[in-house]
């Protein structure tokens, strides 16, 4: 299948599947059109195939609420 046609058909179903389909075959940068096109963002493309890691993000979260100054870069 061609990156055009799926990521036509994923704009249209957001089915999970083709998008995991679309990642394996054309990579992030195929995935990253394919979000684009559904209008979602990469995190949440990500979300919905049960990928995506939070854990720095929940760390980041942990320390601002027990009074640590953070920063992204670490």
């Amino acid at each position: 299948m061609y990156l055009r046609e799926a990521v036509e058909a994923f704009s249209r179903t957001r089915n999970p599947e083709l998008l995991r389909l679309i990642l394996k075959k054309h990579g992030k940068r195929g995935f990253s059109i394919a979000c684009r096109a559904a209008g979602i963002s990469r995190g949440a493309g990500k979300r919905l195939l049960g990928i995506y890691n939070d854990n720095g993000a929940i760390a980041q979260i942990a320390k601002q609420v027990a009074g640590l100054k953070t920063s992204r870069w670490q």
